[in-house]
């Protein structure tokens, strides 16, 4: 006699399915780009018929924009609570820092897959990858302001500064083994606190560079 499939099971399949899909997509555009990727690649890399790809989701679009949304807001609140709670410049600078660069060295798939499909990244999803952490960072910054520990300042070219430096640091983390996000972290601090003259005496030129805790985080 054949097994009924209870509610309770189907659920649980439909949950295996989604996940299943979700982690071969993953695959794809880490290693193809988002551009080359069809809905035949994905669901070559599972044991599902490629029919039931639609029951779960509408297109490769939607699944890229999950798999990014689901790591970035889990990212952005630990920025968010660390910058609120900060009562110096460079606490503010240093530990925001050193929450995304340990983010990147301990899942570097994802900033990978990021670098990966920058192109899609800032022309399908400006609104959310990009423009969240963005307007969450400004409203910190003002936030910082009021609470005296920032100077009044112009804010969109600070936010920009901010992004911009953890951006192209986190590539060189990914593309540079042997870099450590507490390295980084203080590079990127005494930059953007005290300017190119703060790196004069050499300790975080050096610190940038020593390989404390080597990581293999290239591409897979």
């Amino acid at each position: 006699m054949n097994a009924v499939c209870t509610p309770g099971k189907r659920e649980q399949n439909k949950q295996a399915n989604r996940a299943a899909l979700l982690e071969a997509a993953r695959r794809c555009f880490l290693e193809m780009g988002y551009e080359a990727v069809t809905v035949r690649d994905i669901v070559r890399l599972t044991d599902l018929a490629s029919g039931t790809f639609y029951n779960y989701f509408p297109d490769k679009e939607s699944m890229f924009r999950e798999i990014l949304a689901v790591r970035m807001d889990d990212l952005n609140a630990k920025l968010h609570e660390v910058r609120r709670q900060a009562q110096s410049i460079e606490a503010f600078i240093r530990g925001a820092y050193l929450t995304f660069f340990r983010k990147v060295a301990d899942e570097p798939d994802f900033f990978g897959l990021i670098l990966r499909n920058e192109y899609a990244v800032r022309s399908l999803f400006r609104d959310t990858v990009i423009g969240v952490p963005m307007r969450a960072l400004k409203d910190d910054i003002r936030d910082a302001i009021r609470r005296g520990v920032f100077p009044d300042t112009d804010v969109n070219l600070l936010a920009a500064a901010f992004y911009g430096t953890a951006f192209e640091i986190g590539r060189v983390l990914v593309e540079q083994p042997g870099t450590t996000p507490e390295a980084a972290a203080e590079f990127a601090t005494t930059l953007l606190a005290n300017g190119v003259d703060g790196l004069s005496s050499g300790r975080a030129v050096v610190s940038f560079i020593q390989p404390a805790r080597v990581r293999n985080l290239g591409l897979p």
